[in-house]
């Protein structure tokens, strides 16, 4: 057991140093340096964590699983989910029609998706439903011609519920006039908000009114929501493998390279901040290194009153650990403290400026993710590298002839 004189030591050594040790701020800088490359570590950790909780919570949950088409013009499209929903990880199915198009509103023109969807099944595949702010995806009755869009669009043409939009399709219409584009208006009945990049390029209608201006007998395709999202391409195999006229893709084909490069992201930016705190806490072993040259005469003095190698290791090698555990801990509250102020702060800016810093990004706000395991990694890696390195100028301490010493010192 580690006596209570060995403590009082360490902690004098960590912070008392004479005058001609140099500075007594050097236990005091160190533990600065160690805490900001944590906070550093904790901070781009956190962020990064932030974009993949989105990525999964929000992007996967917005978006399908997975996509089946066929290229059966006659295909039954019950038939078709039900055997979709005996596949084991196939948890729900709705169909659904695409298309590009324009709308135009006060002669203000958009190019938009256009996603036809069955309103009352959409919310097993989706979270639309749940991100209607205003009015009602059921609004969208079979040959109203209503739609929903996202918000952003929406204040982009200072659109309100009951306005009435013109949306132009690519699909060519011929009568006696000559061909033209296919064209309808259609009255807005709600918004939604997924806080997604789609906010700002989607319209919703019903999938029977898009199915009739694309003049087709039959919907597209059919959406999936699998079980487990990482065995999703696996899934739309085993469905377009079934059959010769079936095909499709996952969310791992339209979004996994973004998926990859989070997760490559996280991995390099913990590998080259992990060198930061390395270099912090090797300026713990070469402060200590220097406290062990020149309190010499101390060791001396100590080794001759009794104290053993053992205690001497024990007692520098406690000072390193002071001094570093005390820079983790500020580190990890530090950072917790820019954590937490780091995204309201950044949405708040982003917003009053109307910056646009997250125009590239598939969200629109900044994230954050505090991970505790995260946390705990932080913490064993940091404790490991500063026993390390507190062991070497500890046992050069432990060793110290103290006759020589002191017939050096006389």
């Amino acid at each position: 057991m580690v006596g209570h004189w060995r403590f009082a030591l360490a902690r004098k050594i960590a912070f008392s140093f004479p005058a001609r040790r140099g500075s007594s701020l050097v236990g005091l800088f160190s533990i600065i340096g160690v805490a900001v490359a944590i906070a550093a570590l904790f901070t781009v950790l956190s962020i990064v964590n932030g974009f993949d909780k989105e990525f999964r919570e929000r992007l996967l949950a917005a978006t399908p699983h997975g996509v089946i088409y066929s290229d059966d013009p006659d295909f039954d499209l019950a038939k078709m989910r039900d055997s979709l929903l005996s596949h084991s990880n196939i948890e729900a199915a709705a169909p659904f029609i695409e298309s590009r198009g324009m709308i135009v509103s006060s002669g203000t023109l958009a190019s938009v998706s256009v996603r036809g969807i069955d309103p009352e099944i959409e919310g097993t595949v989706s979270i639309l439903p749940e991100a209607i702010v205003v009015g009602d995806l059921k609004s969208l009755e079979s040959s109203n011609f209503n739609v929903v869009l996202g918000r952003d669009l929406a204040n982009t043409l200072r659109l309100s519920v009951g306005d009435q939009i013109t949306l132009v399709l690519p699909q060519v219409s011929v009568s006696l006039a000559g061909s033209h584009l296919t064209t309808r208006r259609l009255e807005v009945v709600g918004f939604f908000e997924l806080d997604l990049d789609i906010d700002s390029n989607l319209l919703i209608m019903h999938s029977n009114d898009l199915r009739r201006l694309k003049r087709q007998k039959e919907i597209d395709g059919v959406s999936i929501k699998t079980k487990n999202v990482f065995q999703a391409s696996r899934t739309v195999f085993d469905v377009i493998y079934a059959k010769d006229s079936l095909n499709g893709y996952s969310w791992q084909q339209s979004h996994g390279a973004l998926y990859e490069a989070i997760g490559t992201q996280k991995a390099t930016l913990a590998f080259l901040m992990m060198f930061l705190v390395l270099a912090a806490i090797f300026n713990i072993s070469s402060n200590l290194a220097l406290t062990v040259s020149q309190a010499k005469p101390e060791i001396a003095v100590l080794k001759t009153l009794g104290a053993s190698e053992r205690d001497i290791l024990i007692i520098f090698l406690l000072s390193g650990l002071y001094i570093g555990l005390l820079g983790v801990l500020a580190g990890f509250a530090l950072g917790f403290g820019v954590t937490t102020v780091l995204a309201p702060l950044f949405n708040f800016l982003n917003d009053s400026l109307q910056s646009g810093f997250m125009d590239e990004y598939f969200i629109k706000h900044f994230p954050t993710k505090i991970i505790f395991s995260d946390i705990a990694a932080i913490f064993l890696t940091a404790l490991a590298t500063i026993i390390i390195f507190s062991v070497m100028p500890a046992r050069k301490a432990a060793r110290m002839m103290p006759a020589r010493v002191l017939n050096l010192e006389t």
